[in-house]
C-alpha cells in the first residue's frame, strides 16, 4: 500500500516529540542476571515457537484462574493458598517451556522470586493478585504483534519477538538524511518533509533516529526517512538534505513497545553494550547507537513499537604470533 507522507510522516514528526511527555512503566526492561543465571542469550529461530506455545499455556492457565478465582470466597484462607499454588504451578509450566537466558524467562522467574516475597510480607491474596498481574503481562508481550502502518523497505527483515535481544541482517538501502537540531527535530522533519514530497516518495517505517555515541547520555545527531528501494533517486547531497546509501549492515537490535523515552532507550541499549561486552571475543560495536520508530502517535502506548540497535561486526581472529626461532 502507498502511504501518502503528508498526514503519516506529520505524525511520526509528533512521535520523536512525545517520549518524553510520556510516562508510561513499562515491565519489559532490562532484567540483570541473578546469580546462577544463564547470561542473556540471542533469539534463536526455534525461540518463536517456544513463545508461542508459552502464551498458549499462559492464555489457558489465566483463564482457568479467572473462573475459580469468580467462584472462589474471598475471606476463603485455604483458597486463596491454593490460587497461589495453582499460579506458581503454571508458571513452572511455562518456565519450562521459554529458553534458559531468554528475557521471556528472566521476566518469569523474578515474577516467581516476587511472589515469595509477597506471600511473607502481605499474604497469599496480594502474593496470587501480582503473580497473576504478571503473568497477564507476559502473555500480552509474548502475543505482542506492531501495528504496521506502512512497508517496509525492500529487502528489510521484519519484526521478531518483543524484548529479546537478536542479530539482524539490513540489505543496502537508501534514505534522505537531515542533522538534528538543539530545538528538536521540527527543522530536521520539514527539511526530510520537504524532500519526499517534492520528490513524491512514499513513506516507508521505520523512521532512523541515529546518536553521536553508543554510552550514556547519547544525543540524536540525525533523523532520515527511508526509501522504499534503493534504486528510487540518487545520492547525494539535495539542498539541505542529503540522500546516501548505507551499507549492508548487521546490527544488535531489541525490540520495545511504548514510547521511545530517554531513559527506556538508555536502558536497552545497556542491555545491547552489556550483551557486547560478554561476548567481545566473537563481536564488537561497528557503528554507534541508532532507533528505528515504527508508528505514529494515533497508535497507542501499548501497541506502538520501536527498536534500538547497534551495528556490530564480527572480531577478526588474530593470528598467533610466531614462536623465536632458537638461535
Amino acid at each position: 500500500m502507498r502511504i501518502r507522507p503528508a498526514v503519516f510522516v506529520l505524525l511520526c514528526l509528533v512521535a520523536t516529540e512525545l517520549p518524553s511527555l510520556a510516562a508510561q512503566a513499562s515491565p519489559t526492561e532490562a532484567m540483570p542476571a541473578a546469580d546462577g543465571e544463564p547470561a542473556e542469550r540471542l533469539l534463536q529461530v526455534q525461540d518463536l515457537e517456544a513463545r508461542t506455545q508459552a502464551a498458549a499455556t499462559l492464555e489457558t492457565g489465566l483463564a482457568a484462574d479467572l473462573a475459580d478465582s469468580r467462584r472462589a470466597n474471598a475471606a476463603d484462607a485455604n483458597g486463596t493458598t491454593q490460587r497461589l499454588a495453582d499460579l506458581r504451578v503454571l508458571a513452572s509450566e511455562v518456565a519450562a517451556l521459554l529458553p534458559a537466558g531468554s528475557q521471556a524467562a528472566r521476566r518469569l522467574a523474578s515474577a516467581t522470586a516476587a511472589a515469595v516475597a509477597h506471600e511473607s510480607q502481605d499474604g497469599p491474596m496480594v502474593a496470587a493478585t501480582k503473580l497473576r498481574l504478571a503473568l497477564a503481562d507476559l502473555d500480552s508481550d509474548l502475543r505482542f504483534t506492531p501495528v504496521r502502518e506502512a512497508e517496509l523497505p525492500k529487502g528489510f527483515p521484519t519484526y521478531a519477538a518483543l524484548d529479546e535481544i537478536e542479530l539482524r541482517d539490513y540489505p543496502t538501502y537508501r534514505m534522505v538524511r537531515a542533522p538534528m537540531r538543539r530545538n528538536g527535530s521540527m527543522s530536521s522533519f520539514w527539511m526530510l518533509f520537504n524532500h519526499i514530497k517534492k520528490n513524491d516518495i512514499a513513506m516507508t517505517t521505520p523512521v532512523q533516529i541515529d546518536y553521536d555515541h553508543n554510552g550514556e547520555a547519547a544525543a540524536e545527531q540525525s533523523m532520515a526517512f527511508l526509501y522504499g528501494d534503493p534504486a528510487i533517486g540518487e545520492a547525494g547531497k539535495n539542498g539541505k538534505v542529503e540522500v546516501v546509501d548505507v551499507p549492508a549492515v548487521t546490527v544488535l537490535s531489541v525490540g520495545a513497545r511504548g514510547y521511545e523515552r530517554p531513559d527506556r532507550l538508555a536502558t536497552l541499549n545497556e542491555r545491547l553494550l552489556r550483551w557486547l561486552a560478554a561476548n567481545a571475543t566473537e563481536f564488537e560495536a561497528a557503528g554507534t547507537m541508532r532507533m528505528m520508530n515504527y508508528n505514529s502517535p494515533s497508535v497507542g502506548d501499548d501497541r506502538r513499537y520501536f527498536e534500538v540497535q547497534v551495528p556490530v561486526r564480527k572480531v577478526e581472529a588474530k593470528p598467533k604470533a610466531k614462536a623465536r626461532e632458537a638461535i
